[in-house]
């Protein structure tokens, strides 16, 4: 900290205080009127675990979200026919 006087500092300490509990309340409230969609994500996650943009929309809606889609890298299997460029002769 700058070289204040004690009041000066006191001061803002009580206005930083008084930030951050109106943005602890403003959290709470938001959560506590949407603890519905709260649920439904948390429902979400533990069955999927992860839930992608399109999933949370689905429940920002009020739907059931969709199943995951995989990634491209886990469905396909390389193709162990072709010589890589390290094995090639």
């Amino acid at each position: 900290r700058k070289n204040v006087s004690a009041q000066t500092a006191m001061d803002i300490d009580n206005e930083i205080r008084a930030i951050v509990d109106k943005c602890y309340e403003t959290a709470k409230e938001m959560l506590v009127s949407n603890r519905h969609i709260l649920d439904a994500m948390a429902e979400a996650l533990i069955k999927y675990e992860t839930i992608d943009a399109g999933q949370i929309d689905d429940i920002m809606e009020g739907k059931e979200p969709r199943p995951p889609h995989s990634p491209p890298s886990l469905d396909k299997k390389p193709d162990m026919t072709k010589p890589s460029p390290d094995t090639a002769a």
